[in-house]
């Protein structure tokens, strides 16, 4: 964002709110889930850690929803997830959030992938939660926000508008590529994952601590709170996260919007002749 380029009403501060709702494919679940983490079991399916990343959809997108209330989250969900659960994701989408796609499953990075191979990842997740929302998704967040050298392009070719994949910039940047302009909004530096599942309380102290500091400092700033819905979904979290919401709604001079509501707000101040 260039200079003199503020939020809508002159709010001082946007706040983004990320929402990931993951599933890995059989026979993949995540290296930092408790059991994993602490007793893995090579050559074995840990059904352990499995069931705990099915959380997410089964207890922890129910829970979040309510504590979101009124304010609007955009929510990065795996291909996977709604072709397993498209009840969940549909009632993400009916509660008014927006649904970003988060590629098709948690182990498929696309800096990982072939130029074909990740331009099929990319329609496959379109398509699916395009079937279940009835709206086509207008931004990508890849899994370990890793991109391929490719991705940014690939992405406009598709139609899409933002990516969560940059984190070289505090403020939005526009990206210019072969297909037009894509928004980069980064995520937090402060996740659930590592931040949360260590030091509960200090996680929710950091972030009223980063509102505050950025509604003091000078110029626009952007505040970001990312949650995993089998992480941050879990009682003690969101009841915190809960309380981070609070101090959002305390606050005066903030624009709570999705991601895609900031991009476009970027866009049509700076970024349509990118």
């Amino acid at each position: 964002m260039t200079a003199g380029i503020g939020w809508p009403g002159g709010r001082k501060v946007a706040v983004l709110v990320t929402v990931a709702v993951e599933l890995w494919s059989p026979g993949h679940w995540p290296a930092y889930a408790p059991m994993a983490a602490a007793w893995p079991l090579p050559g074995v399916d840990d059904t352990h850690s499995t069931s705990w990343v099915d959380y997410g959809v089964t207890t922890g997108v129910p829970r979040l929803l309510d504590v979101l209330g009124d304010l609007p989250a955009t929510f990065g969900v795996n291909g996977l997830v709604a072709e397993r659960h498209p009840g969940t994701v549909a009632a993400v989408h009916e509660a008014g959030h927006e649904i970003a796609a988060h590629s098709w499953a948690q182990e498929i990075v696309p800096a990982m992938l072939g130029l074909d191979a990740e331009r099929d990842n990319i329609r496959r997740c379109t398509e699916i939660l395009s079937r279940v929302t009835g709206v086509r998704p207008t931004g990508w967040m890849s899994p370990r926000a890793t991109g391929s050298r490719h991705t940014s392009g690939l992405l406009t070719e598709a139609g899409y508008r933002w990516t969560g994949d940059h984190s070289d910039h505090d403020l939005p940047q526009v990206l210019p590529t072969a297909h037009g302009p894509l928004v980069s909004l980064m995520h937090s530096d402060h996740s659930d994952v590592r931040d949360g599942a260590t030091s509960p309380h200090a996680y929710r102290d950091l972030h009223r601590e980063l509102l505050d500091q950025l509604l003091a400092a000078p110029g626009p700033g952007v505040f970001r709170l990312t949650v995993h819905a089998h992480v941050g979904g879990r009682p003690l979290l969101a009841g915190l996260v809960a309380q981070i919401l609070d101090h959002v709604r305390a606050s005066g001079d903030v624009w709570v919007a999705t991601h895609a509501q900031a991009a476009e707000h970027v866009l049509t101040h700076q970024g349509r002749k990118s």
